[in-house]
């Protein structure tokens, strides 16, 4: 009998290196109701690259499964795993569903968006599509071995294909992540990115809940840069995005720097440890955090106003997303000791930056 789409069927496999077996087969052990199997690099000796191991991982698919769930082998899922991904497949059986999403991307400020708005999961707009572990339906995770010879160049990254493969399917991320990322030396290149943590680490799935609406502005800290940013949807950009500084944006709102600055001031004088704080972070990094937060705030407010939700940093959900967002936007500049104590000082100014942004272009559009 063919399972009903709303009782999935999971196959599961572990993508590793075999210099990474030890922790492949600890997560096989840590969540034995996946009876995951691992799956390793063809040619370990070869160039670092994980789609050639990703092009086995999505092949691997068990006879009569209708969902697909790879899991690399530096990722640390939540207790109940395999319940919460059994109930997330049920609640979008035609998605595909990132389970980790990095604290410093482009998706993270959309999981906090959904967050502070109390919907429990969010588009996905980098442009890759996170895939430290990722559910597809089982078609759609056989097909990409042939998408892959067909389309992939020799140094395209398995989170860029898929995305390019996956273009028409809805990608989905719960605002509830159920994995974390371990944090490991990379065998590809990765470290310069500092600590990839989860941006909203939780068991408490909500499977049922309601999807954030279509981003048309996206706030991101590009850690590279040390910059406010903001992406803007545009068909006629090469990945539909376009990227504008922070304060660009928030001119054609009607806020200028000076109301934004102004708003840091006063919240800075009563931050808590702000002498701890000045220490470590500089007074130009702290400005680009603030706008990056108090943009969150303006497009969050912009998304809820059809039907007067107003950003509610209070949420449990928005509390964990929000007190992410400085580590993610500083884990290049920060030392890591630091990084946890900075990030939970800085979380009550990353709180009044998103508020003072949700008011202010409140009043701004009132007045216009």
């Amino acid at each position: 009998m063919t399972p009903h789409l709303s009782d999935p069927l999971l196959s599961t496999v572990i993508m590793a290196h075999p210099r990474r077996r030890a922790e492949a087969q600890a997560l096989v052990e840590a969540h034995p109701a996946l009876s995951a199997r691992i799956v390793t690099d063809p040619e370990p000796e070869g160039p670092p690259s994980a789609l050639r191991t990703a092009r086995r991982a999505w092949q691997a698919v068990a006879p009569g499964a209708t969902h697909h769930l790879v899991v690399q082998d530096d990722a640390l899922p939540t207790p109940g795993f395999a319940d919460t991904v059994a109930a997330l497949a049920a609640a979008r059986p035609e998605a595909s569903l990132s389970l980790f999403t990095e604290w410093g991307s482009r998706t993270a400020n959309a999981v906090r968006a959904a967050a502070l708005l109390g919907h429990a999961w969010a588009p996905v707009v980098d442009d890759y599509l996170p895939s430290v572990a990722l559910v597809l339906p089982a078609p759609l995770a056989l097909g990409f071995e042939e998408y892959a010879a067909a389309k992939a160049t020799p140094e395209a990254t398995d989170d860029v294909t898929l995305l390019d493969y996956l273009h028409a399917v809805d990608k989905l991320v719960p605002v509830a992540g159920p994995v974390d990322h371990a944090n490991p030396p990379s065998l590809v290149g990765n470290d310069v990115m500092g600590p990839r943590s989860a941006a909203c680490l939780s068991a408490a799935a909500d499977p049922g809940g309601s999807v954030l609406p279509e981003m048309t502005a996206v706030p991101y800290f590009c850690w590279w840069e040390q910059l406010a940013v903001v992406y803007l949807r545009d068909p006629a950009a090469a990945d539909g995005w376009r990227r504008v500084p922070a304060e660009e944006a928030l001119a054609e709102r009607g806020l200028g720097r000076e109301q934004i600055m102004g708003a840091l001031r006063q919240a800075l004088e009563t931050l808590p440890h702000r002498a701890f704080v000045h220490d470590r972070v500089s007074d130009v990094l702290l400005a680009e955090v603030w706008t990056t937060a108090y943009t969150l705030g303006v497009v969050t407010r912009e998304l809820g106003a059809p039907d007067g939700a107003f950003p509610d940093p209070s949420r449990p959900a928005a509390r964990t997303a929000l007190a992410t967002l400085a580590p993610g936007a500083l884990r290049r500049v920060v030392p890591v000791r630091w990084l946890t104590a900075v990030g939970e000082l800085l979380h009550p100014l990353v709180e009044a930056a998103v508020l003072a942004g949700a008011q202010d272009v409140t009043v701004a559009g009132s007045a216009s």
